[in-house]
């Protein structure tokens, strides 16, 4: 099984932000998107990773999830230096530029 790194910086957004919905203000999508994204993480992983409460709050497997989309940001940021990019990274859960 793998998480996708999308899905996992959606979290991180929500989490962030406070609410789907200004997550949803920060990714530049709709907060059904983002709906859709969380539900499809958590049915994948088959835990609940997020309190729908405000502001929201993470589980314990909602923590890993968020600790892995930290990490991956990290790791991008520290190969986009490595190489020279003068292109600036999205924060963690934000959206990135595209390819």
């Amino acid at each position: 099984m793998r998480i996708d790194p999308h899905l996992a910086a959606t979290l991180a957004a929500i989490v962030d932000e406070g609410t789907l919905d200004a997550a949803s203000r920060r990714l530049r999508i709709t907060p059904s998107a983002v709906s859709q994204r969380l539900k499809t993480l958590e049915q994948q992983l088959g835990r609940i990773l997020v309190v729908r409460a405000k502001p929201a709050r993470l589980t314990e497997a909602g923590e890993a999830v968020v600790r892995l989309a930290r990490q991956v940001a990290l790791l991008e940021h520290d190969a986009l230096v490595g190489v020279g990019s003068t292109m600036p990274t999205a924060p963690v859960g934000s959206a990135s530029p595209s390819p």
